[in-house]
């Protein structure tokens, strides 16, 4: 029976579980029937290893990729066909490790497709299943149990999902659900957008293939625009907008183009709104001349 291989890389993760430590596994790697000298660790009889060892071992070769991290939308790039850029900590020969380590959930994208990776983090370090990445990046892995050898094959090869049937999903709306909720001004004189996607309850992509998906938004700053992907990784596509801001006050309102976090009552005094009687702010996007609100919160 085949085992199974991992690798990984250092970010921010969401922990779920705790285990004891790791110690350094026995494998040797091999690239193209060269042993590379390259460790792992055995976590619960499996046998794992660091992302980027596996970059710098394939950088320059047919199957070679690159990672990066997005702080934006807190996860790991890895783009196939591109120059890897060695660091000093790549490759380093590897300790047991008696601290922790924690089973996480992790945004992966692989060449724009978000894929569902099974995550561990040791000392500081993500650690990522080495055949999944196989799979998703382009690059055929093996096990030799009678050398007791971790076998890579350089050669690119189509990148496939984790899951079975993945699906291609044309998005034709999206719609949320928000709490409602009443805000003072003088507790709550800053807004920003994390706020009010931080208040909306459900939210839901609709598709011409699959119906109606449950979905997630992410605020992307450096491209101002919020990002919602189907929330099961079976399902690729995705919805951006750019966020608009809408008060309302009695007959008057104004919409106007998200950009930072804001105060609230300079804001509406600088459009001609009284920042002393009640009010509502909303977020959502323009399409055409409409507003369509996704979160709002009002103000008395």
């Amino acid at each position: 029976m085949k085992k199974i291989i991992s690798i990984g890389l250092t970010s921010l993760v969401l922990i779920t579980n705790v285990f004891a430590g790791a110690k350094v596994s026995s494998q040797s790697v091999y690239v193209d029937g060269k042993d590379t000298g390259v460790k792992g660790y055995n976590i619960e009889d499996n046998n794992y290893f660091k992302l980027r060892d596996i970059a710098a071992l394939l950088d320059g070769l047919d199957a070679e990729f690159n990672v990066s991290y997005d702080s934006d939308r807190e996860a790991v790039m890895i783009n196939s066909k591109s120059d890897y850029k060695k660091t000093e900590e790549d490759l380093a020969p590897l300790k047991d490790s008696k601290n922790e380590v924690k089973k996480s959930n992790h945004r992966v994208f692989v060449d724009g497709v978000r894929h569902s990776f099974k995550v561990y983090t040791i000392d500081g370090y993500n650690y990522f299943q080495l055949r999944q990445l196989g799979k998703t990046i382009g690059f055929d892995v093996d096990f030799d149990e009678k050398n007791n050898s971790v076998l890579i094959d350089s050669k690119a090869i189509p990148g496939r999902s984790l899951v079975n049937n993945q699906v291609d999903v044309k998005i034709v709306d999206y719609a949320t659900d928000y709490e409602e909720k009443e805000l003072d001004i003088l507790k709550n004189p800053l807004l920003d957008i994390s706020k009010f996607l931080a208040n909306i309850k459900n939210e839901v992509l609709a598709t011409a293939e699959e119906g109606k998906l449950s979905s997630e938004s992410t605020y992307v700053k450096s491209e101002n625009i919020v990002e919602v992907l189907p929330t099961s990784a079976k399902y690729n596509g995705k919805l951006t907008y750019t966020p608009y801001i809408k008060i309302d006050q009695g007959d008057k309102s104004e919409v106007f183009p998200y950009e930072k976090e804001f105060e609230v009552a300079k804001t509406l005094t600088s459009k001609g709104f009284d920042s002393t009687d009640e009010f509502e702010i909303s977020m959502g996007a323009k399409s055409k001349d409409h507003f369509v609100k996704y979160s709002s919160f009002k103000y008395k």
